[in-house]
């Protein structure tokens, strides 16, 4: 078991799940955060979806006094833009990474695994699918999964190293008009640059404030029903 899995939940909605989403929480928040969202996805038994909600490290964070919390990463300096501690970010974007690769491993196709993250856990997937040439196996291979959704989230670090797919991946934006802690227009702008780089990217506004709705749940469902082709 890696940092990254400790304390991870799982939820199946079969008995062989053949596809996979994994859903990153934000900052202070835990694994079990967001599986009382599964059934608003109104994602089909039969489309056999394992969800796997990772658990973040206890860590303390600088813009909250120094107290120790479940953090993808600290963040310095708020700025609004964040100054954070890229090596947490790349840690995490890792774990994401090799948690992926041994879904493939267990018998899950690659194009049938989904990332999900909110706030931090946004950001770490956001690094974790634009920045994929750091997170290469020694064969050079990297995981590209079906689709990336950022829910109010920002683009933490600058693309440095592209995924060598980026320009076939898939983006799915969702944020707060109202939003409070990670402003509506950080939420914009990371949608605006994987608009410039992918094969697709979505952004959806909703009347909401640093949260997740049930309009927006059921759209990334019936998004992910569209990609599994269902």
């Amino acid at each position: 078991m890696t940092l990254f899995t400790q304390g991870m939940k799982q939820v199946e909605t079969s008995e062989k799940p053949d596809a996979c989403v994994i859903w990153l929480h934000g900052l202070g928040a835990g694994a079990d955060d967001f599986i009382p969202a599964v059934p608003y996805l109104k994602l089909p038994d039969s489309l056999g979806v394992r969800f796997l909600f990772p658990q973040a490290p206890h860590r303390p964070v600088s813009i909250n006094g120094g107290w120790e919390m479940p953090a993808w990463y600290d963040i310095l300096k708020m700025l609004p833009e964040r100054e954070i501690d890229p090596a947490h970010l790349q840690e995490a974007a890792l774990g994401l990474h090799e948690l992926t690769r041994q879904q493939i491993d267990a018998g899950i196709a690659e194009d049938r695994i989904f990332w999900i993250g909110f706030s931090q856990g946004g950001a770490v997937v956001l690094e974790a699918a634009l920045n994929g040439g750091r997170y290469m196996t020694a064969d050079h291979s990297v995981s590209q999964p079906a689709a990336i959704f950022a829910l109010s989230t920002y683009q933490a670090q600058p693309v440095e190293q592209p995924h060598p797919k980026l320009g076939e991946m898939v983006f799915w934006h969702g944020h707060g008009s109202q939003d409070d802690v990670v402003p509506f227009s950080m939420g914009k702008k990371a949608a605006e640059q994987t608009e410039l780089k992918a094969a697709d990217s979505q952004w959806h506004p909703y009347p909401m404030a640093h949260e997740v709705c049930v309009a927006e749940l059921e759209a990334i469902g019936h998004f992910i029903q569209h990609r599994l082709g269902q």
